[in-house]
């Protein structure tokens, strides 16, 4: 995906948000955290990477303000042996839909990769993705499914992060607890990384959410 494509796409996002979407709070707050048990392969599965168990932190702001975008923050701590980063994820998004029965959110990503390490070789970079999030209720339980995707090519570097999961929402008196579990995948191809850049982590995850 080149620039064009990518200004398109933001433009698309900025005003799909100029119709209002059915906010069922003025102001909310997500926190959460997964444990990710994961596998590792490098450069097109020719050598394998460490299986580890990696941290994910996250946190999202959403309000009321009319064609600003809601905010989220993720970081991954990535260490697979001969690969190893740290990721953090700045998103900015609109809510489409926003009821009981789906969630959509659409919106844009700057990924930055700190204390990068490929067989040695440092890296620090920023990248830019689209992002979405889909939630689909089932009816008459308090069980959702979800998918998140952050996808992009842009310089020759290409970056596909994906999860899909099943939550469990409890209603607790100020707040909600909602219990996480599914499959994550990281698949990578870091162009600016000499002599092949191909990275691939996937394995299931389980973390809690907290709604404020």
């Amino acid at each position: 995906m080149n620039k064009i494509a990518l200004s398109a796409v933001a433009a698309a996002v900025a005003l799909a948000a100029a119709v209002p979407a059915q906010a069922a709070t003025l102001l909310g707050v997500k926190v959460g955290a997964d444990a990710w048990f994961t596998d590792a392969k490098i450069n097109d599965n020719k050598v394998d990477g460490e299986s580890n168990t990696t941290g994910s932190y996250y946190v999202a702001l959403e309000h009321f303000i009319p064609l600003v975008p809601n905010a989220r923050l993720r970081y991954t701590d990535v260490d697979n042996g001969a690969v190893s980063f740290n990721q953090t994820d700045y998103t900015a998004y609109y809510e489409i839909l926003d009821n009981d029965a789906i969630a959509l959110d659409l919106g844009l990503t700057m990924t930055q990769f700190n204390s990068g390490k490929f067989y040695g070789q440092s890296f620090s970079e920023w990248q830019p993705t689209i992002y979405g999030n889909v939630e689909v209720g089932i009816p008459m339980t308090p069980v959702s499914v979800f998918g998140d995707l952050n996808v992009g090519d842009y310089d020759g570097t290409s970056i596909v992060d994906g999860q899909a999961g099943v939550k469990w929402s409890l209603s607790m008196v100020a707040v909600d607890l909602n219990l996480r579990a599914g499959y994550r995948v990281m698949d990578y191809d870091f162009d600016f990384v000499n002599k092949g850049g191909q990275f691939k982590s996937d394995g299931w995850f389980a973390g809690a959410e907290i709604n404020f």
